[in-house]
């Protein structure tokens, strides 16, 4: 199948998103351009920030933005004003963004070349891949670059996994490593930097073991961590928090006490749940309990309009059921406002130990299980490779072989694509894609970051606002206490190597 026509990409197809190569895109000619640097033009989405900080020979190009929740009141500007004035080398200017928080990805410019990165959990995502003429070009999706470049859908391995049902779009999919659904394209992992002037493409993190935190010193630290994050983004945008009964938007909730009269609240009642369901019911008591208005927005099981067509039509494939929420919120906005950002909870699950699979060996084999990718050639090659070139971080960090399975593979391929599917409608915020906190938080003895309780993730709402434990944290349903034993029951039957029809459970 060849690469898309080469036709103009108008509204709101790509929006927010960026493309950067050897010169600008006719197809493009609604976005803004920008030459970065000799050789590289970049092409912006209008609706996508864009940041320039120059200090003699060091620049920083920001796409997107930064939050720092050590001084809320700072924006862009200020914060990378900082950041080049005391960097220097290119590892100053990575561990400079260690505190802060946000969805981005950065050019970073100097004499020697020029890198970019991007947010911890790459979330603004990056892919890459050289045209005909051996050309580097990156931007947020393949598909993107694909059509600017002229690459050729990957047809071959696209057959393999929707004959697999790999790629069913009502489910979380992702194309597993640094794999995309184009030709000579790849994704740009978290944790990783890309040279834009070689194509070389180098892992900076984890680099050293994350010390040990007193969970008391961490619970503080934590707390002071996220209230800063939402206040920060409270100076900037009108903010809706995305609230279940879960763990981490509760976390988030209590985060956005001192903030939360500016906040609204509203719950996705999605397909096939009930609004006595746990994520519906339990939010709506709980916010009315402590005097804050809650929105329950549905989701229509026959969506149609042009977000839903947008998404549908844009990503190769697309997440049906994003495709799903993003029309509902085009068709009831969580705020009055034409433009908001919606905070959510995700990425936090890294720091809570959860996986069924984690009793087993961190192999390729049982990566591939966790993503219900057994059967798949292309996923087995593609996690060999990639875990090939993580075992020498997990030697020198400590870090658990599947937390940074789960960070770089299901959160930085599915989470991330599925926030870019979202840009059709709205900007999102993670309060916890800031490293320093992750970090934080894995440095937390694992007992207390253990399920089905998460002391630890308990502690931390007890700190910010205790009333909010007065109501259950995921109830279960007896649907869900079967599925939970017969998972147990199989896991513990199988030996690691063999397949097995239950799949890992995505936020």
């Amino acid at each position: 199948m060849p690469s898309p026509a080469a036709s103009i990409v108008r509204d709101p197809a790509f929006r927010r998103q960026f493309v950067m190569g050897p010169d600008f895109s006719d197809l493009l000619p609604q976005w803004r351009r920008h030459w970065v640097a000799n050789g590289l033009a970049l092409s912006v989405h209008p609706d996508l920030p864009v940041t320039r900080v120059d200090a003699g020979a060091r620049s920083i190009v920001l796409l997107g933005f930064v939050l720092d929740p050590r001084h809320p009141e700072r924006d862009d500007q200020t914060i990378l004003d900082e950041v080049v004035r005391e960097s220097h080398t290119f590892d100053e200017v990575l561990r400079a963004f260690d505190p802060l928080a946000g969805r981005w990805a950065a050019l970073w410019l100097h004499a020697n070349g020029a890198h970019v990165f991007h947010d911890p959990a790459a979330l603004r995502q990056v892919y890459h891949g050289r045209d005909s003429a051996g050309a580097l070009w990156c931007g947020s999706s393949p598909s993107l670059i694909s059509r600017v470049a002229g690459h050729a859908e990957d047809v071959v391995h696209r057959e393999e996994m929707v004959r697999d049902g790999l790629l069913d779009p009502g489910t979380t999919h992702f194309w597993p490593g640094t794999g995309s659904s184009f030709v000579g394209i790849e994704r740009l992992l978290p944790n990783h930097h890309l040279d834009v002037r070689t194509g070389e493409v180098r892992r900076y993190w984890p680099h050293a073991p994350i010390p040990p935190v007193d969970p008391d010193v961490a619970t503080a630290r934590c707390a002071s961590m996220l209230t800063g994050v939402i206040a920060a983004a409270a100076e900037r945008y009108p903010l809706a928090l995305a609230v279940t009964a879960g763990f981490d938007s509760r976390i988030l909730l209590a985060a956005s006490r001192p903030r939360a009269e500016r906040l609204s609240f509203y719950t996705l009642k999605k397909v096939g749940t009930s609004r006595h369901g746990g994520d519906v019911r339990v939010p709506h008591q709980m916010l009315r309990k402590v005097g804050l208005r809650h929105r329950v927005i549905p989701v229509s099981p026959t969506p149609h309009g042009q977000v839903f067509d947008t998404i549908r039509d844009t990503f190769v494939p697309c997440h049906r059921s994003t495709a799903s929420s993003a029309q509902a919120l085009h068709d009831h906005p969580p705020r009055s406002e034409e433009s908001w950002v919606t905070i959510n909870g995700n990425v936090s699950e890294v720091t809570r130990r959860r996986n069924p699979y984690a009793r087993l060996s961190a192999t390729p084999p049982n990566f591939a299980r966790a993503a219900r990718m057994s059967g798949s050639s292309l996923a087995m090659e593609q996690l060999a490779a990639w875990w090939a070139g993580a075992v020498p971080a997990v030697e020198v960090s400590g870090v658990d072989g599947w937390d940074l399975y789960y960070w770089e593979q299901p959160i930085g391929g599915w989470l991330a694509t599925v926030r870019t599917e979202f840009d059709v409608v709205e900007e999102g915020l993670t309060p916890y894609n800031c490293r320093s906190l992750l970090t934080t938080m894995m440095g937390v003895d694992s007992s207390l970051r253990g399920g089905p309780d998460f002391p630890f993730h308990r502690g931390l709402i007890a700190h910010m606002w205790p009333e909010l434990l007065d109501h259950p944290i995921n109830p279960p349903v007896l649907r869900t206490r079967v599925r939970q034993t017969l998972r147990g029951k199989l896991l513990h039957r199988s030996r690691p190597g063999e397949s097995s029809s239950v799949g890992h459970r995505v936020p």
